[in-house]
């Protein structure tokens, strides 16, 4: 394992303006981002502006980097020409190519092409490449210098006069799949108004983009702008689509150019004083960029006893999240970070509380600025009292925000949901970011915020007042009619119907003519849960069904139930599945836990107190409704009519199988030592949840198990994390260990240069989902903390 460390002293968590007295990195102190070369593959060359892999993401892994809109790739071939290809522009909540090769560098000396050879690498928070030949070797090192301008060095070494060349083109190719066309249509025939015009100036170029307003695909203002600024003048000429520049240089030089999306002209208007700074002071720029990874890396790992692998692992973490991190824009009023820069549906600035909680406990740990940023971006619209849309939802978090606003607020986007909220994990990431940073100041702040939405959850999502809120769904035009009757649909026999209103509901699972009923409610709470389709809501193939029913089983075992919350006056507040979660119980038990002892920092001990009582009723309540004897296991349990003799609402659904859920009690504390012996018992089972890559999101024993079911079967790296957590806790450590190694022999791609993935299939560790995704980054950071120890630990 290598440990050679630069110290150093700057603030992580933003863009660093540094003086002029900052020293670089010397050959007695190296840098260690170079010991990382090459950590994920950023080779590519899209031919595309939906460049897509087999799972419809753009299937490159360009460089983003101190919440950049743009990014950069490196060639994936020795051509002998200088540069980054593969321009990748995230046009407000979607990412696309621009460009193949944009700004390419090519060398003449005496008129005749010199020939080069190449190589390329990345390492954290830079894209090298050297050219070589006899007479004349080129260097050149992409940095980011803000959230909107990546800045290039080329520093060219010659005795001689030299003609310097680039050139570029934009893209016309519109879509493929693994290199296969999608349409015969060009980018130009899908979107008329796009208009993408080449404008040349002095010093360099800039690419004006048309209005677009596709809500599904691309989203541009009108006045984005991609722009190339260089520190020589230069005879720039364009033909359409594709230009070419050129300068002259007496000998050995060095230029700089910055590399520049905004998505606005107010942006662009304010970014202009930056790049003429940062042409004017480029050193200062690429050394505080060089210092602030220096910074990331010194930070984060800390490991001392895992293997140089796992330390790469931990590396490829670090880097993928902070390649997540947007720069503040459109009507996200902090920076955040999304779930992945290169994901269908994950990209912009696109942003979910679930995965925010958890992105924000690992960099607690290297990057803690925009970590509180991220966890504030959420907040900022947690909705208040005088809220003109939801007003009854005071304190509430909801799912996604985004560049831009919904339809309901004023704005044109189709990915702002407020449909659901997620667990209840907000005081856990907080917390953690307060131990790694002693700031008391960010208790005060986030405080009264975690509260309210604690209250949201007892006022609004627990539908029988006993303490334990539920999953459930938003009062929204998705769920209800204006008069509040929910909305389902309906399939039987072939033929499909359109109802609405529980009664209606009830009355058709009583009669059972049905064959499949879609309820919206029934996905927005699956989706509150963060466990989209898990079998614990009801949701199993219909293949499973009919084999589960042949064998014994009622087919009203996957029915749910609803339940309307409303307020005293009668205003309806949302919907509750009439069943109590173990999971979010669990999160609560510890959300009470964490709020008790922020308000004893904080001097307010009559909360203290009054969080702590809560949190006993919970483990207590948890301990005694939640868990089955006979299987050794935890479940959900029904709400019933009238509560059980013993105060539980109701039993136990064993008969949906077991679930990750049922190592949460472990996970947040909440578990008797007796249950959770019983617990790790069923996880070490090689029938149950001990497969080839451990602990996947159904058992094996589950009638609703399929590995390659996205939460029937997959292994989520954070589910995975908190059942070695849970085991960590109960005495398990060695147990925990054993799988974690399992996990990092047997999950694809982990040490390759490979992106980080969703999700693994739990028989044969195939990598599967959304590539750069960043709470598998996340945990996998945490796994490296915490269980990546080669034994030593």
């Amino acid at each position: 394992m290598k440990l050679n460390k630069t110290i150093i002293a700057l603030t992580v968590g933003g863009i660093l303006t540094v003086s002029g007295s900052v020293v670089a990195a010397t050959d007695s102190q190296p840098l260690q981002a170079n010991e990382f070369k090459n950590v994920i593959d950023r080779t590519g060359s899209p031919e595309y502006m939906r460049d897509y892999d087999f799972d419809d993401h753009q299937r490159f892994n360009p460089f983003f980097d101190a919440g950049a809109w743009h990014g950069h790739l490196l060639p994936d071939n020795d051509d002998g020409m200088g540069g980054f290809p593969g321009t990748a522009l995230l046009t407000e909540e979607y990412i696309n190519f621009m460009a193949n090769n944009f700004d390419r560098l090519t060398v003449f000396k005496d008129g005749e092409k010199v020939e080069f050879t190449m190589e390329a690498y990345s390492i954290p928070g830079a894209l090298v490449q050297n050219l070589q030949s006899d007479d004349v070797t080129v260097k050149m090192t992409l940095r980011f210098a803000s959230n909107r301008t990546s800045l290039l060095e080329t520093v060219i070494t010659s005795d001689s006069s030299l003609t310097l060349v680039w050139d570029g083109e934009l893209l016309e190719k519109y879509h493929a799949k693994e290199s296969k066309p999608q349409t015969d249509k060009t980018i130009d025939e899908m979107y008329p108004d796009y208009n993408r015009k080449i404008v040349a100036s002095d010093d360099g170029l800039k690419v004006t983009f048309g209005k677009v307003r596709s809500t599904w695909d691309l989203l541009t203002s009108g006045a984005s702008e991609y722009q190339i600024h260089k520190s020589v003048p230069l005879k720039t000429t364009v033909d359409g689509y594709q230009f070419e520049s050129t300068a002259e240089i007496s000998g050995s030089t060095t230029i700089y150019t910055t590399y520049t999306h905004v998505l606005t002209a107010e942006e662009n208007k304010a970014e202009q004083a930056k790049i003429a700074d940062i042409l004017e002071n480029p050193v200062k720029y690429l050394t505080a960029s060089e210092q602030r990874w220096e910074q990331y890396l010194e930070k984060g790992l800390t490991n001392p006893t895992a293997t140089d692998d796992q330390e790469r692992v931990a590396v490829k973490s670090i880097e993928t999240l902070n390649g997540n991190w947007r720069g503040v824009a459109g009507v996200m009023k902090y920076d955040s970070v999304t779930p992945s820069v290169t994901a269908r549906w994950f990209s912009g600035n696109q942003t979910w509380p679930w995965d925010t909680w958890k992105q924000a406990y690992a960099m607690a740990h290297f990057n803690p600025g925009v970590a509180k940023d991220n966890i504030r971006a959420m907040f900022a619209y947690q909705i208040q009292e005088n809220d003109p849309v939801r007003p009854w939802d005071a304190g509430y978090v909801p799912d996604l925000l985004a560049y831009n606003l919904s339809p309901e607020r004023g704005g044109d986007g189709g990915n702002w949901n407020e449909r659901n909220t997620k667990p209840s994990l907000a005081a856990w990431s907080v917390w953690e970011l307060y131990k790694t940073t002693g700031d008391e100041a960010w208790l005060e702040e986030m405080y009264p915020k975690l509260v309210a939405y604690h209250n949201w959850w007892l006022r609004n999502r627990d539908h029988n007042g006993n303490g334990v809120p539920e999953y459930g769904a938003a009062r929204d035009k998705a769920h209800n009619t204006p008069e509040g009757e929910m909305l389902f649909t309906v399939t039987y026999k072939g033929e499909e119907s359109s109802h609405a209103g529980l009664d209606k509901y009830d009355q058709i699972i009583k009669s059972g003519k049905y064959d499949h009923i879609e309820i919206p409610a029934q996905t927005a709470a699956s989706w509150e849960s963060g466990r989209d389709d898990a079998a614990v809501f009801g949701f199993i193939d219909q293949e499973q069904l009919a084999k589960y029913v042949a064998s014994g089983g009622e087919r009203s075992d996957w029915d749910v139930a609803f339940a309307q919350n409303r307020a005293e006056d009668g205003t309806l507040l949302g919907y509750s599945l009439l069943q109590e979660s173990v999971d979010q119980a669990s999160y609560m038990f510890s959300d009470n836990q964490y709020l008790a002892q922020m308000a004893e920092i904080l001097g307010k001990e009559k909360d203290a107190k009054e969080f702590r009582a809560k949190a006993e009723h919970l483990a207590d309540y948890i301990n005694t409704c939640m868990f089955d004897e006979a299987t050794g296991f935890y479940y959900d349990i029904r709400i019933e009519d009238k509560p059980l003799s013993n105060g539980c609402a109701g039993k136990p659904i064993v008969e949906r199988g077991k679930g990750p859920e049922g190592w949460s009690p472990l996970f947040n504390g909440a578990a008797t030592q007796k249950h959770a012996d019983a617990v790790v018992k069923v996880m070490k089972d090689p029938n149950e949840f001990n497969t080839h890559v451990p602990l996947g999101t159904a058992a094996l024993s589950s009638p609703a198990f399929g590995p390659d079911i996205y939460w029937r079967g997959r292994v989520w790296v954070d589910q995975f994390y908190f059942g070695l957590k849970g085991m960590d806790r109960y005495g398990y450590r060695d147990d925990a260990i054993a799988m974690a190694d399992a996990f990092f022999k047997h999950a694809d791609g982990l040490v390759q240069d490979g992106p980080i993935r969703e999700n693994y299939n739990p028989l044969n560790g195939e990598q599967q989902g959304a590539p750069n995704f960043s709470w598998s980054a996340a945990h996998l950071y945490m796994l490296y903390n915490d269980f990546f120890t080669n034994g030593k630990k």
